[in-house]
């Protein structure tokens, strides 16, 4: 009798947890998505060297963004902890034309762009 009473209480206990409603407080940790809003910088020309640098600046959403800048000549440094603001130079190696790419990532996925920045020789 004892262990028919245990049974039925435990099968009780089960049934009433296991049909608790779940709440969805919406996306785990607080991420969605990535997804690049802006990427600006503030000025598309500078000139050969690091004195007359470019500061390229990425607006994003998604929450947990880890911020990843690609160009082929030239040299890229972050200005912010997160990354999602970077300086730009270019030595005489790096005239014309660079094409720098923003990727942006979490555990939802990444989004990338691209802007255009002209070094030249005045």
């Amino acid at each position: 009798m004892k262990l028919k009473l245990l049974f039925i209480v435990l099968l009780c206990a089960f049934v009433i947890t296991g049909c608790k409603k779940s709440e969805n407080t919406g996306p785990v940790n607080g991420t969605t998505t990535p997804k690049i809003t802006n990427l600006i910088a503030d000025k598309t020309e500078i000139k050969v060297g690091g004195e007359d640098p470019c500061i390229i600046t990425c607006e994003a959403t998604g929450g947990n963004i880890k911020y990843q800048w690609e160009v082929d000549l030239g040299d890229i440094f972050p200005l912010n902890e997160t990354g999602s603001q970077v300086r730009f130079t270019g030595s005489e190696c790096c005239l014309g034309e660079k094409l720098i790419k923003c990727t942006i990532s979490n555990d939802k996925g990444s989004d990338e762009q691209v802007i255009v920045i002209n070094i030249f020789i005045p």
